[in-house]
């Protein structure tokens, strides 16, 4: 039982900078993905149709989730940035 035990520890041990490098992977991958976002939203989808002098009503929930964007709190920003552009009839960039 020790020795699986070792062994076990040890895989662990082995594996954790490559899943740790993954994950930095993954987060650095979402961070541009959800700047994409944000550039397409603050372009197209935050601005008022009628013109720069036109009164524009901000989206509160938008506005959330460019900021959480920007402190790089991708996972809560992503999912309502896609929907806020999907709802404005835009199809989403590739993700990846």
């Amino acid at each position: 039982m020790s020795k699986s035990l070792t062994l076990l520890i040890a895989c662990l041990t082995a594996a954790a900078p490559f899943a740790a490098e993954a994950e930095t992977g993954d987060q650095a991958g979402d961070l541009r993905y959800c700047a994409q976002l944000s550039e397409l939203y603050v372009r197209y989808v935050g601005r008022s149709e009628a013109g720069p002098k036109a009164p524009v009503r901000p989206d509160v929930n938008a506005g959330v989730a460019l900021a959480k964007c920007s402190e790089g709190d991708a996972a809560t920003a992503i999912p309502i940035l896609e929907r806020k552009l999907v709802n404005a009839g835009f199809t989403l960039p590739p993700r990846g």
